[in-house]
């Protein structure tokens, strides 16, 4: 029941972060969203998202894993079921913006949660199923999200999303209580945040994870944020929801692979940064080749599964590196503050790819410009690769 619940709230997370990506196109036609708006819709729910994370996370500590788990999944159905009925720019923005409050009760529960279930000894192995949910999630966003869109409405991925988060609201009130001696005592003040935001060194180490970490998520989105909408609209304009929704779908089974076999990566050095810099600086050479095929399914198939493939061994080398940084009495201020800095990324790029989509449709802005920032969060990993190397 543990690993079921947890691994369908991560992917909730993931599918929540992916889903509106793949639909934007059709809510665009559907509501009358300009590109400016639909970016603004990509862009609200990380905007939110980032302050509920800094605000939510001692409340969680002290009150217990599991009623904000529940709190969060019950809170995001309701969000879902009105996202699904609105009919302007503005309600969807709003929708979104108000899922960001809930969705973090989610997201910062997940792997505390693990903690407080299972085991010492099976915790790694446990956290490596859910962290499984992440591919699973894209894979299933991308493609169905275009298949349904395009065939029934784009409103179905959201209500199916919605049947998600009710079944984790109704496993997670099946599990025990978080234990107290999992909860934190200290009441919460100001003091408190401070010591969450500072908690750890920001070494020089620790410097170029968050800003390798905050890159990796801004080139992601440069370049995922408005590609469907390109290949829907332009890229393989003509032929239909069903083989665009093929390729996506086979494009993310590169990043299902990707995470599959990062495990191995990893173990070919105990801080497996370096290599993670050798993947992010590949990536970005498929990355900027994509505009170059045009209108081969074939061609992009392939582009976006290498794409996908990259993006997905570098999150799990990264996270997987980070926690190797830092004393492991500070492993949860620095994650708290990756989540700040993914969603900053989130936001930057999103923002970013819709004004470089209007301004160079043919999308080649969007992927140099992905393609750069891939290369600058490479660069400041590969820093700490060398330093481990060389007996950091």
């Amino acid at each position: 029941m543990v690993v079921m619940v947890l691994w369908a709230a991560f992917f909730a997370i993931n599918f929540n972060i992916a889903m509106m990506i793949p639909l934007l196109p059709f809510v665009q036609e559907a509501i009358g969203l300009s590109t400016t708006q639909a970016g603004a819709v990509l862009a609200v729910f990380p905007i939110v998202a980032l302050v509920s994370n800094l605000a939510l996370g001692p409340w969680i500590d002290r009150f217990g894993r599991k009623r904000f788990l529940v709190t969060g999944a019950c809170g995001c159905t309701v969000l879902f079921l009105l996202t699904a009925m609105a009919g302007s720019a503005g309600a969807l923005m709003l929708c979104r913006a108000a899922v960001g409050v809930f969705m973090p009760m989610i997201g910062a529960t997940v792997f505390a949660a693990v903690a407080d279930y299972v085991p010492e000894g099976d915790r790694a192995r446990v956290s490596g199923y859910v962290t499984t949910a992440a591919p699973a999630a894209f894979l299933l966003a991308m493609s169905l999200g275009v298949l349904l869109a395009g065939y029934v409405t784009w409103q179905v991925p959201v209500l199916l999303i919605a049947g998600v988060t009710a079944g984790i609201a109704m496993g997670a009130a099946r599990l025990p209580a978080t234990p107290m001696a999992a909860r934190s005592g200290e009441a919460v003040t100001l003091a408190t945040y401070r010591r969450r935001v500072l908690a750890f060194s920001m070494g020089a180490s620790t410097r170029r994870l968050l800003l390798g970490f905050g890159g990796w998520a801004m080139a992601m989105f440069v370049f995922l944020g408005m590609y469907p909408a390109w290949v829907i609209q332009h890229g393989l304009a003509g032929r239909g929801p069903g083989v665009i929704s093929g390729m996506l779908f086979v494009g993310e089974v590169g990043g299902l692979v990707g995470a599959l076999l990062a495990g191995r990566l990893a173990r070919l050095h105990p801080r497996p940064l370096g290599s993670c810099a050798l993947v992010g600086w590949a990536t970005a050479c498929v990355v900027v080749a994509v505009p170059l095929g045009g209108e081969s399914v074939v061609f992009q198939a392939v582009a976006y599964a290498g794409y996908a493939f990259g993006r997905d061994v570098m999150l799990a080398l990264i996270l997987g590196g980070a926690m190797a940084l830092v004393a492991p009495g500070e492993r949860g201020s620095l994650n708290a503050m990756m989540n700040v800095v993914y969603q900053c990324g989130a936001t930057a790029g999103a923002m970013g790819s819709a004004v470089l989509y209007a301004a160079r449709p043919d999308f080649v802005a969007n992927a140099v410009v992905s393609g750069a920032v891939f290369v600058v969060a490479a660069w400041s990993v590969w820093g700490i690769g060398r330093g481990d190397r060389s007996g950091g």
